[in-house]
């Protein structure tokens, strides 16, 4: 399964294995995530690995340049990759045409753990701009940022050895 970052890995296996703590199935264990390092090297790494025996899919953030969205247009379209195999987060959500990972999760839970990893720069769902889907441009437009570091809240979820009840309590 390739996916953009080390956080995609992180959120996956962490909640695969909180699914499975309370008797329903997560992902397989044959499946091996693989970060990729961005959406620019999707391509790249379907390119590498087509040779192999390996059922390759793909779970990414929607596309946001049409730069990445030309390369793996042309997998599909030289059926390097077909393009059931690829899945867009947005996909997964009602109303929404772009998405991350983040978004899966409820705003108010996903500040839970962004709050735990900056505990310097506190956000309220409140300071959040509601007309605005993808969580991570709300929180970039309420910091007046470009980016920030989205790694820290999944590596806190991971680090906590939470359970089921920490993302509603």
């Amino acid at each position: 399964l390739l996916v953009e970052g080390a956080s995609d890995l992180l959120y996956l296996q962490v909640m695969s294995s909180l699914l499975q703590s309370v008797g329903r199935v997560g992902l397989d264990e044959k499946v091996t995530i693989v970060p990729t390092g961005g959406l620019d090297k999707v391509s790249t790494f379907i390119s590498l690995l087509r040779g192999s025996e390996l059922e390759i899919v793909c779970l990414l953030d929607s596309f946001r340049d049409a730069q990445g969205k030309a390369k793996l247009e042309d997998l599909i379209e030289n059926k390097i990759i077909t393009s059931k195999k690829i899945r867009f987060f947005h996909e997964f959500l009602t109303d929404y045409t772009t998405a991350d990972i983040e978004d899966l999760f409820e705003k108010s839970d996903y500040l839970k753990l962004y709050n735990e990893a900056f505990k310097e720069k506190q956000i309220k769902l409140s300071d959040l701009n509601e007309k605005i889907k993808p969580i991570l441009i709300q929180i970039t437009k309420h910091l007046n940022v470009d980016r920030f570091n989205h790694y820290r809240p999944a590596s806190k979820l991971a680090s906590k050895g939470i359970d089921v009840d920490f993302l509603h309590a």
